[in-house]
């Protein structure tokens, strides 16, 4: 049973929290609470490969609204419907994803019990990113966060592109009533993309005002991280749930890593699983997720939501400071 505690009402700083070790039962089977992340996008998005000489295609919206639907479908078949849409807003699409039939395509998506993110993408192919300028991100982020509010749907996370997370979205984000990121990659250090997570713990937990920095010593945010799943033995894509850029023994080898760190440390683990709308038309791709979805429920996983994952850890703690 999953239920909603804004720490405000904890007993316990946030600061505490963060250092409290969840305590498990022996038996428990639930020691994974993963979100199944959905990235709603296009397949050719390469911004900073050179290698691809920064190619980024047009994104093909009407092929991305039934792309969603069966990525959907999967969903209903193996997590009941729990995941996050997170649809893609940025410089080479800003407003495609988040209008239309797209909508509607979201709406049955909270219908089914999947929730909705703000993901930007402020790229520059060839040239870096927007993700410093405060403005531009605060005005790009709204528009996204009004018109899903004028849809009916209320996001309540958000999610910066290849990792990317600023100090000042701390701020921004519980400004806008959203207090969950997915944006971690715990380890990776990519200062010219802004994604740099080096003090992350591998594992739920909320952000200090700066993330970038160890917490010690600073003032704990609203803000509740769920990093993507990993190994902690670095940042590559073999070390994390990204669906696509793994082989299906890799990511079961991560999941029974989680499991290992949740009985070792004596506290469930809350992280997410990557997948790619724009996916769908590789087969391969498609039948490694199901395998992993089904893998997940009979070797130490649940799936969540991130709202219920949110709430997993402010319950958990409330019931130690009791």
């Amino acid at each position: 049973m999953f239920y909603w505690l804004h720490p405000g009402y904890l007993n316990v700083s946030r600061s505490q929290q963060n250092r409290t070790p969840m305590t498990l039962s022996p038996h428990a089977t639930d020691v994974v609470l993963m979100v199944p992340v959905i990235d709603v996008n296009w397949l050719v998005y390469a911004p900073f490969d050179p290698g691809r000489d920064f190619r980024v295609d047009p994104p093909n919206v009407p092929q991305s609204i039934g792309d969603t639907r069966e990525v959907l479908r999967i969903l209903r078949e193996f997590t009941g419907g729990k995941c996050i849409l997170t649809p893609h807003s940025g410089t080479y699409c800003r407003t495609g994803y988040y209008e239309g039939e797209m909508l509607d395509v979201y709406c049955e998506a909270v219908q089914g019990g999947g929730e909705l993110a703000v993901h930007l993408h402020e790229e520059i192919k060839g040239k870096g990113t927007r993700y410093t300028e405060r403005d531009h991100v605060g005005a790009v982020f709204e528009d996204c966060r009004r018109r899903l509010l004028a849809a009916g749907i209320k996001p309540v996370a958000y999610r910066g592109g290849h990792y990317a997370y600023t100090p000042f979205m701390n701020e921004l984000l519980p400004s806008a009533d959203i207090h969950i990121d997915l944006s971690c990659s715990p380890g990776l250090n990519q200062p010219t993309r802004e994604a740099i997570w080096v003090q992350s713990p591998c594992t739920g937990y909320y952000l200090p005002d700066n993330p970038r920095l160890a917490a010690d010593g600073q003032n704990i945010s609203s803000v509740f991280e769920i990093p993507i799943g990993c190994d902690g033995e670095g940042s590559a894509y073999r070390n994390i749930l990204h669906i696509e850029q793994s082989e299906i023994d890799n990511l079961q080898r991560i999941l029974a890593v989680l499991v290992g760190r949740a009985k070792r440390d004596g506290r469930r683990q809350i992280v997410h699983c990557l997948f790619h709308t724009g996916s769908v038309g590789r087969l391969e791709w498609v039948e490694r997720f199901r395998r992993f979805l089904g893998h997940v429920p009979e070797n130490g996983g649940t799936f969540v939501t991130a709202t219920e994952a949110k709430a997993a850890y402010d319950a958990e703690v409330k019931d130690i400071a009791a």
